[in-house]
């Protein structure tokens, strides 16, 4: 990803909030140059995962290592989801972004779509079963992500229990791997334009009327995910003996285009390959990323422990730490099941305000801003693969540059 290019899509940012402020009719009948882009993004990310995925599982090729990897992975993901919903929670209660706010002020959106989609996050059951596809062609279709990854699962599982006979077939996968990332980077030529135009559209629907009473919200979210990245994630580097500088040099500029797109999509190719050049094996790349678009959403984990909150302090409703505890337990466990459903946030948002007691009206007035903020959850989500990588490298013992240290090592000695 060219720095240039990063700044291509930056600038295209700032110039559709600039244009849906003053031009908002027109910023709102653009919308549909936005809505292309994101149907092309959507269109490839199951091809990215599939092949991606499988190519991953191949290469690890022994059952008990993948079912290791496996579980170091998931590992990885709760303890930093946790820590990340602690943070957020910490933060929401000193800066108390929702109190004082005048509701009257706020415009409500419609929680109709939102709320027809709840019902699968809530019922524990629903969701286990609707892991397991009964067709999938149609899952694929509908980009039901959890469902794909357990299919790809098992079938990677078959591959490696084929042994030689499967190497033919994990051969066009590889190359199919590598003509999806080419399909990611014709569709990242219209990223500008499509971003020039879901900027436009939001602030020409909702207009900086609707910012302003909530920049409190907006400046704490922006604040807990600085945290993360600047803070939680400086110190897993310390602990994972890793160079903070040599992180933020290595990813910036995709940090900068994920979260303009909206998407961590978009950068999976780049990812990837940056992260082999540092010293990730491919196997775990090809791992770890995929299981982590719908598992590890770093920055949207962090929003939602803030907005909670929020609905609660702008009706005035005291909530008790255990009530708030009670909180994080859904966030961890809803935050799972909706990595395909559209406003994804949203709907695990609604689900557990609905869950815990609060006003569900709350949530439709943050909605109108969920497009400035998904920018910055983007941007961490992206930072988070980054180190859910490294760490599971680093768990295996075969991060390449822990390996040639320690080969040098006992060469001198």
């Amino acid at each position: 990803m060219k720095t240039r290019f990063a700044f291509y899509i930056l600038g295209a940012t700032v110039l559709g909030a600039a244009f849906g402020h003053f031009f908002p009719e027109l910023g709102k009948d653009i919308k549909f140059l936005g809505d292309a882009f994101i149907r092309m993004l959507k269109m490839i990310v199951i091809p990215v995962i599939v092949t991606t995925l499988l190519v991953g599982i191949a290469g690890i090729g022994d059952i008990k290592r993948m079912g290791r990897i496996g579980i170091k992975t998931v590992l990885w993901f709760e303890l930093i989801t946790t820590l990340i919903l602690f943070i957020g929670l910490a933060i929401a209660n000193l800066v108390q972004p929702g109190k004082g706010i005048d509701l009257a002020n706020l415009p409500q959106a419609d929680l109709t779509a939102i709320a027809s989609n709840t019902s699968t996050v809530l019922d524990g059951k629903t969701l286990l079963l609707h892991i397991i596809p009964t067709n999938i062609v149609d899952v694929m279709a509908k980009n039901d992500l959890l469902a794909v990854i357990f299919f790809c699962m098992l079938f990677g599982i078959a591959l490696v229990k084929l042994g030689n006979e499967a190497k033919p077939f994990v051969s066009m996968l590889e190359i199919a791997s590598k003509a999806s990332f080419q399909l990611v980077n014709m569709v990242m030529l219209t990223a500008p334009i499509g971003v020039f135009a879901l900027m436009s559209n939001t602030i020409g629907t909702y207009g900086i009327a609707l910012i302003v009473p909530l920049l409190k919200l907006i400046g704490t979210a922006y604040l807990g995910l600085a945290v993360v990245v600047f803070g939680l994630f400086s110190l897993v580097a310390l602990l994972l003996r890793v160079p903070i500088k040599e992180i933020y040099k290595m990813v910036w500029d995709l940090m900068i285009v994920g979260a303009s797109t909206g998407s961590t999509e978009t950068v999976v190719p780049q990812l990837m390959q940056r992260l082999e050049k540092y010293g990730v094996p491919k196997y775990i790349t090809s791992f770890v990323i995929p299981a982590g678009m719908p598992l590890n959403s770093d920055g949207t984990t962090l929003y939602l422990t803030i907005a909670g909150p929020f609905i609660a302090q702008a009706f005035g409703i005291d909530m008790s730490w255990q009530q708030q505890l009670m909180m994080v337990l859904f966030f961890i466990v809803t935050s799972k099941g909706v990595a395909a459903v559209p406003s994804s946030s949203m709907v695990i948002l609604l689900a557990t305000v609905t869950a815990v007691g609060l006003p569900p009206e709350g949530v439709a007035l943050i909605i109108g801003i969920d497009r400035v903020i998904d920018m910055a959850r983007t941007a961490v989500n992206v930072f988070g693969h980054v180190f859910s990588c490294i760490a599971v490298a680093k768990w295996e013992g075969v991060f390449r540059k822990d390996t040639e240290l320690t080969e040098s090592q006992s060469a001198t000695s």
